[in-house]
């Protein structure tokens, strides 16, 4: 999970029967795409690792550049590399949106995502 540095500590690595099962990668205010991906290929190298038969992934759109309440600076061009990124694992990948609150652009870089992961969607108003 790449969580704000308040948050998901790096040593947080589970507990009891799950020890090893958690990853928390700490990201610094005002980082951009280039960094995020960096640690974006950390995490799923991880999860190449355990070779689950599926992924649900939290998609904050929150780190867009201008979301109020976040602090990470993502271009609707990052949201689509994220998306390139996971869908080259090749496994069957539910998405739950669950951030984002910059009005303006969140449909955008929504889109951009599931366009670069091979999803289609339709937009309406």
């Amino acid at each position: 999970m790449l969580n704000p540095y308040f948050s998901g500590f790096g040593d947080e690595t589970g507990e009891g029967d799950g020890l090893g099962y958690n990853l928390n990668i700490p990201l610094k205010e005002g980082i951009k795409g280039t960094v995020y991906r960096k640690s974006l290929a950390k995490a799923l190298e991880a999860i190449r690792e355990y070779n689950p038969s599926y992924l649900i992934i939290a998609l904050g759109l929150d780190i867009a550049k201008g979301d109020p309440t976040g602090t990470w600076l993502l271009s609707a061009n990052d949201f689509q590399e994220n998306g390139e990124m996971i869908a080259k694992m090749k496994i069957p990948t539910l998405v739950v949106q669950e951030g984002g609150y910059q009005n303006r652009v969140l449909g955008i870089n929504a889109k951009h995502f599931f366009k670069a992961s091979g999803k289609v969607i339709t937009w309406t108003n």
